[in-house]
């Protein structure tokens, strides 16, 4: 992990400097004007520079990462942008689905609840969704007890298909009885005007036609 260190520069006194030399340029420092501290070493004020757009740094803060030192705004251009809020990300880092957020930026795109450190699922439009609001739009729902099909405790979720209708597997079962279907002769689904039906009503309801 890079560790990163915020200074404030500032000139230090006269004495300081009495045959001093400059940590960078390696001639000596004349003048306590013309020098600072910074880091534990000595410099000429204007030896001290950012790395990248080389103005001084005295009197400004400065930020040492990986050996280099940087002024604030160039600091920031090094840092990675938050993909939702635009922002640099300063602190730590979530990154997601090939892109970087503020942990406290990726959230849901329908309810916007914050995603850090909780499951979520992406559609097929790249959308990013809690589990909750991906069940509400795209989880099937039971004909039989009208409640969303879904997965518990991670579990892999299984539904049964009859008379194009969607259903648990604990809510196939008769209608009318409550005796669940199986695969065994006789045990299995009795479909009877939209309803399911085991053997035995199915028998009574279709003689009473």
């Amino acid at each position: 992990m890079t560790v990163v260190l915020l200074f404030i520069l500032l000139c230090p006194t006269a004495y300081s400097f009495r045959r001093r030399v400059c940590a960078s340029c390696k001639e000596n420092i004349i003048g306590h004007e013309n020098g600072c501290k910074a880091l534990g070493a000595l410099y000429h004020v204007t030896c001290f520079l950012c790395s990248k757009c080389k103005d001084p740094l005295v009197k400004k803060p400065f930020y040492h990462t990986d050996g280099l030192v940087y002024c604030e705004e160039c600091y920031l251009d090094t840092l990675e942008k938050c993909d939702s809020c635009g922002l640099h990300i300063k602190e730590r880092i979530l990154k997601a689905v090939d892109k970087q957020y503020h942990p406290e930026c990726f959230k849901c795109t329908d309810c916007s609840t914050c995603l850090d450190g909780v499951p979520f699922t992406v559609d097929t439009n790249s959308n990013v969704l809690c589990v909750a609001c991906y069940n509400k739009k795209f989880a099937y729902q039971c004909a039989a007890c009208s409640k969303l099909i879904v997965s518990e405790d991670g579990a892999e979720t299984y539904r049964i298909i009859a008379m194009d209708k969607d259903f648990h597997v604990s809510c196939y079962k008769c209608m009318v009885c409550d005796t669940k279907f199986t695969n065994e002769e006789g045990a299995g689904c009795y479909p009877f005007e939209e309803k399911l039906l085991c053997h035995t009503h199915f028998k009574e309801l279709s003689a009473a036609q």
